[in-house]
């Protein structure tokens, strides 16, 4: 509540020092990810990127591969620095880095390399690499092309299918029963509708 609060007063390095102590903290007390997407809200993306380093090795050993990589890519691409993003990602083995590709297309995006990232999304699978795709082709006014390349109602629902059933073997595997799922990619259909009223 309190860096909240120096926040709305924009005290904001009053605000990281008053939670900073936190950062190492390896339980739910940790507020340095709370801090940097408040930092990133500002547009303070530098300042954010510097709280990802001096980091503890038992810190780094429980998070950095699970999600301060890919806020530390996030904040680079928002700052400027893309390429440099790219570079660390491409210096890393395929297998650790998680949506690999689609998180090379959305920088190269920032970089203004818009149709190199077009190329790299368009043969991926998934509603995330066709969502992105999707974002990526109206960037460049390509709204018709947009609406075909968003899977249809089937597909996605498949997908959701096929994806919570996975997950559930793993954790549970002798739960047989898997729902469907009722709802689309909100994304899908707010993307869509954009399409059909730019087209029209």
């Amino acid at each position: 509540m309190l860096m909240e609060l120096l926040f709305r007063q924009g005290r904001f390095d009053d605000a990281v020092k008053a939670v900073e102590h936190t950062f190492d903290d390896l339980y739910d007390g940790n507020l340095l990810q709370a801090a940097m997407l408040l930092l990133a809200e500002k547009g303070r993306y530098d300042q954010a990127l510097e709280l990802t380093e001096g980091r503890s090795p038992e810190f780094l050993a429980e998070n950095e591969a699970f999600w301060l990589r890919s806020n530390r890519w996030w904040l680079m691409g928002e700052a400027g620095r893309a390429r440099e993003a790219i570079a660390e990602i491409e210096a890393l083995p395929a297998d650790e880095v998680e949506d690999r590709e689609v998180t090379i297309a959305w920088l190269l995006a920032q970089d203004g390399r818009v149709e190199e990232a077009i190329a790299l999304v368009r043969p991926l699978p998934g509603k995330r690499a066709a969502t992105d795709l999707a974002e990526l082709l109206i960037r460049q006014g390509r709204f018709t092309e947009t609406i075909a390349v968003i899977p249809d109602v089937a597909a996605q629902r498949e997908e959701a299918r096929h994806s919570r059933a996975k997950r559930q073997e793993s954790a549970s595997p002798d739960t047989g029963h898997v729902s469907d799922d009722p709802l689309v990619s909100r994304d899908s259909v707010c993307i869509t509708l954009s399409c059909l009223r730019r087209v029209s």
